[in-house]
């Protein structure tokens, strides 16, 4: 298995979450980290799946020559060679003190580039804190606070902003808000509100009450458009993901789509719950349906067909998409790490060893095969697709997690090795290229 250069960290995890922590007895690597950088003003809606559909994955942004990752710490992957390296070029450096680290960023999720690099800080307290970077991850500043509910029972929430177009886009107690990057907290706008938001409640002992009527969001943009997706009881006395759009400035909105039932497409691991992965590009949504196919709305239209018939290539599965691709790996759920009982709906996935590689048009294009990478379990037990981006895709390996011990306060954990891997569509080929522990 080839491997970058290796800084020493430590994952802990427990049951079903997992922190991260990290010490690195190294520089900053091999890598040549830019003085300057380019990122695109739109929203990066490719890179932006792996937050969404599951917390504490790593977070991606692209530049012109390469891609900041944020995993706890800020990392660099180039382009060019795949090399990736910690972005911190002090010698000797441990990398555990967030005031002499430059890597250490403390990011709940990386924003934007441009000249410095953009992201939201503070995972833990509420008041949620824009910070930035220059591209070598020196001079880092605080940019801005972002206006939430102290007691929002949405603050949690794994997708809590995306940027577009010099906004910031996010929802606290479900209301959906709007700033410019760099400024007051108290300039939010406000852009829509369910008639019934509710609030959360919070005690003088320090109980908080949270919102009963809480829905989460999932925030998209697509040119001109702003889209959200939430779980909301639909007329026939279901829950169901209902997609509202709306103008960036939150004129019009309007509800576009909604989760076809079996009736529509058939059965699928969650039938009539959620999509498992969906990607809105020039007003056409395309989705997956785990246990189930591809498939794509018009949403202007409502023109609904299916592209793939994906059932016959894995039982369950996980995707993600871009512009130009859609990609299934054919793993399944399980409870906990390493488990090989499947369970549908769990909330991790494991044991795929083949990621499906199709154009938007439904055809299979590659098929790429990762059955080398488990050549020992401790390196690798899991894997979670991270996001696709030209004709790279990149995901996360877990290596065999152990718990010994009876009861949660005595339980000890052992985790195996944490990879960021990368495949190419075009030649197939898939390693690790960056070892987090």
């Amino acid at each position: 298995m080839k491997t970058a250069k290796r800084p020493l960290a430590a994952l802990l995890a427990a049951l079903l979450t997992f922190s991260l922590t990290a010490c690195n007895k190294g520089g900053g690597g091999e890598v040549d980290i830019p003085a300057t950088m380019t990122g695109a003003e739109d929203f990066q809606k490719n890179l932006h799946q792996a937050i969404r559909t599951h917390g504490g994955l790593p977070t991606f942004i692209e530049t012109d020559t390469g891609y900041y990752v944020g995993y706890g710490w800020l990392y660099y992957v180039e382009k060019a060679t795949m090399k990736a390296t910690i972005v911190c070029a002090k010698p000797d450096c441990d990398h555990q003190d967030p005031e002499t680290c430059n890597a250490l960023i403390d990011a709940n999720y990386l924003l934007t580039g441009g000249d410095r690099l953009y992201y939201v800080s503070n995972i833990v307290n509420p008041t949620k804190m824009v910070w930035s970077v220059k591209p070598d991850g020196t001079a880092r500043e605080k940019v801005q606070d972002l206006k939430f509910n102290e007691t929002s029972s949405s603050q949690s929430s794994n997708d809590l902003a995306i940027y577009h177009r010099g906004y910031i886009y996010y929802v606290s107690d479900d209301i959906l808000y709007r700033v410019k990057l760099g400024e007051e907290k108290d300039s939010a706008e406000e852009l829509w509100k369910p008639e019934d938001a509710g609030s959360s409640q919070s005690h003088a002992d320090g109980r908080v009450d949270f919102n009963p009527n809480a829905i989460r969001y999932t925030l998209w943009a697509d040119g001109d458009l702003l889209y959200f997706m939430a779980n909301v009881l639909t007329s026939d006395g279901t829950y169901k993901d209902v997609l509202f759009q709306c103008g960036l400035d939150g004129s019009d909105v309007k509800q576009v789509w909604v989760t076809p039932g079996a009736d529509e497409v058939g059965e699928w691991e969650e039938t009539g719950v959620s999509v498992s992965q969906w990607y809105i590009t020039n007003g056409t949504i395309y989705f997956y349906l785990s246990g189930g196919d591809m498939w794509r709305t018009e949403l202007s239209s409502g023109k609904t067909e299916k592209l793939a018939d994906t059932h016959e290539q894995t039982q369950y599965g996980s995707a993600i998409f871009s512009d130009d691709y859609m990609c299934l790996l054919n793993d399944y759920p399980v409870a906990f790490y390493g488990d090989p009982t499947p369970v549908p709906g769990g909330q991790y996935r494991s044991y795929g060893d083949t990621i499906f590689v199709y154009g938007l048009d439904g055809a299979l294009v590659k098929e790429i095969s990762l059955s080398d990478l488990y050549d020992d379990s401790d390196e690798m037990a899991q894997m979670h697709l991270l996001c696709c981006t030209g004709t790279d895709i990149f995901f996360l390996t877990i290596g065999r997690h152990v718990v010994s011990g009876s009861g949660l306060i005595t339980s000890q954990a052992k985790q195996g090795a944490v990879n960021l891997c990368h495949a190419n569509i075009e030649t197939g080929e898939a390693e690790v290229i960056y070892n987090f522990r």
